[in-house]
């Protein structure tokens, strides 16, 4: 079919096939079993004789331990009901074969990183739980003992059921068995449940329901456990919410979702100076508007939530918060026989206030791109903006009772030092990037940024670069100094495929910000990422990946060997290692010269598929 790029989308302009009537379908059963063998070697603390008679002291290194061989039986079935209705169920899943998430920069992170899903469990079927907004993330159900899904489509009506048993909040550390806070939640599951209901109407409309639920812990607990500065384990979380999607002409569509949520668990009270057990109600909102035509894309969005919204089963960075964004471009006409095969510019921006009517941030960006023969573009980019931080928001406020009357509520001390409750900065960035595919052996990309004015939150990246605010200097327990400074990011990979079944590429990033005002360097963090793909067969693999990371100075490398001759029967044979390289000890927090090796795993998986069909 002919796709107009005068019209905002491709699916929707697909032909139609009629005339297939009359075919019979199957119900079909399929089961696989797994099992994996796995030994864990992992170093451990060790206790050395002191230099007094029944004295101890923390060996520098620790110890190396291999742990037993274990076996982890698991089952993973799926039924068809219908051909457009189908049934999964998954028994201690297993997901050794899994790539690791990609490295990336965390010191300095002030919200939560995004990690895409990568189980297929959880990847099949997904479509049917997304919403504009991530309130349905299975990336938080982290080791479910048992998880079932119901999905499929009947006639205009999309639907999703999914419930799952995660053993991961109970599986506590020695360290947490020991809290009397958080024993208690020692071997407990905690209990997810979504509920996903969409209808079509029209030719490209729908809208949409969606219930989520989390609970572990305790819900009938009284309200008067609070914890001075804890953030304990139990939560219960309730969210149910509406959604649409209305296209107003070939060229513009509107998303909407609107979400309420009811929670129960520890909110921390900066105004207290302590975590209260509690229940919080919240509401979030989400408007979006898209204008593509062949040369224009017009899209604006406002986004917000407010202060207690919790989302315990998806994904949420920032709360307390109202962000408005528009995105204008222009693409030229496309001439791939020219030299100056396209070009595109675009300027963007964004804005957040609080609910309170405080203004948090705004960001404006410009950028150029030219695109040239070999799949080759150049891009130049400007940004400036402007960043508000407020005490509140991460930690005690100086009007605290235990501030204010130490005498009665004990000692703690403000976020923030010094006199000011708040910190701005005024933002400017510089940037480039570059591409090209020269041949179809190999391809590159390259990106680089200057950042003027850069928060440093001043929670310290570790042993190599500590705090480096005067209070944090002297006081590594302080209030927080956040201060501006200068920031460098550069990152690039090289894909390099000299046959058909070799592939390997090589990436690099790297992060630094330097202080203002102590002209201290608060983080350096170079990573790089080596990967190689070899296709002995069709359904025979070898994989290797390399990360290195300089911040925490380790090595980590993930060897997976596969034969997979159909999607559920397959075996691997893996190995995982941690090394560090000039790193610091985990135990006396000491510099250790040459290599140590923290942790290996060497693993075996196998499973098969069994299949039945029943006639339709």
């Amino acid at each position: 079919m002919p796709i107009s790029q005068n019209q905002n989308g491709i699916l929707n302009q697909a032909g139609h096939i009629t005339g297939l009537e009359g075919i019979s379908t199957e119900r079909t059963l399929e089961v696989i079993p797994s099992l994996t063998v796995s030994e864990t070697g992992t170093r451990v603390a060790q206790l050395l004789p002191g230099p007094l008679p029944g004295t101890f002291i923390d060996s520098p290194h620790g110890r190396f331990v291999n742990g037993p061989l274990r076996a982890d039986i698991g089952l993973t079935a799926k039924y068809t009901v219908t051909p457009t209705v189908t049934l999964d169920l998954a028994l201690n899943p297993d997901f050794a074969q899994v790539e690791a998430d990609q490295t990336v920069v965390t010191a300095n992170q002030r919200f939560p990183i995004f990690f895409e899903e990568k189980r297929p469990f959880f990847l099949e079927g997904i479509d049917y739980f997304r919403t504009p907004f991530l309130a349905v993330h299975t990336r938080s159900i982290v080791d479910p003992d048992v998880a079932a899904k119901l999905s499929g489509k009947r006639g205009r009506n999309t639907f999703g059921i999914m419930f799952a048993s995660d053993n991961a909040p109970g599986n506590l550390s020695p360290d947490e068995r020991k809290d009397p806070t958080q024993s208690r939640f020692a071997g407990k599951n905690a209990l997810v449940g979504v509920i996903r209901l969409k209808r079509d109407y029209g030719a490209e409309n729908s809208f949409g329901l969606l219930f989520t639920t989390y609970d572990f812990g305790n819900l009938n607990r009284g309200t008067n456990e609070t914890g001075l500065g804890q953030a304990p384990l139990e939560k219960h979380n309730r969210l149910a919410g509406f959604d649409g999607r209305v296209r107003l002409n070939k060229q513009t569509t509107i998303n909407f979702q609107v979400i309420g949520t009811y929670s129960r668990r520890f909110f921390f009270e900066p105004e207290l100076g302590q975590s209260v057990f509690r229940t919080g109600n919240a509401f979030a909102y989400t408007f979006q508007f898209n204008n593509e035509t062949k040369h224009w894309t017009r899209n604006y969005e406002e986004t917000g939530r407010t202060r207690f919204y919790r989302a315990e089963v998806g994904f949420t960075r920032r709360t307390n918060t109202n962000n408005g964004g528009w995105f204008i471009q222009y693409r030229s006409e496309p001439k791939p026989k020219a030299a100056l095969t396209r070009w595109r510019l675009f300027t963007a921006g964004n804005h957040n206030f609080d609910w309170q009517g405080r203004m948090q941030s705004w960001n404006e960006n410009t950028q150029l791109q030219a695109g040239f023969q070999h799949e080759a573009f150049v891009g130049l980019g400007v940004e400036r903006g402007y960043e508000r931080l407020f005490e509140e928001e991460f930690g005690t406020t100086r009007n605290a009772p235990c501030i204010t009357r130490p005498e009665i509520s004990g000692r703690c001390s403000p976020a923030f030092a010094g006199r000011d409750n708040e910190r701005s900065s005024q933002q400017r960035t510089v940037y480039a990037y570059a591409g090209a595919t020269p041949s179809k052996k190999y391809n590159f990309f390259f990106f680089a940024a200057h950042n003027w004015g850069q928060f440093d939150f001043d929670f310290g990246a570790g042993p190599r670069f500590p705090r480096v605010s005067p209070v944090g200097l002297l006081d590594a327990d302080g209030p927080l100094d956040p201060g501006p400074g200068s920031q460098v990011h550069i990152e690039g990979n090289i894909t390099y495929q000299p046959s058909a079944a070799l592939r390997n590429s090589l990436s690099f990033s790297k992060d630094r910000l330097k202080r203002y005002d102590t002209n201290r360097v608060a983080f350096d963090d170079n990573i790089v990422t080596l990967r190689s793909t070899y296709q002995f067969s069709r359904f025979t693999f070898a994989r290797a990946r390399i990360d290195f990371g300089s911040l925490e100075s380790k090595i980590k490398g993930e060897f997976l060997l596969g034969w997979t001759p159909n999607p559920g029967t397959a075996f691997y044979v893996g190995y995982n290692d941690d090394l560090a390289r000039n790193g610091f000890s985990p135990f006396t927090g000491e510099l250790e010269p040459g290599f140590r090796r923290n942790g290996r795993t060497f693993f075996v998986k196998m499973s098969y598929l069994f299949r039945k069909s029943f006639g339709g």
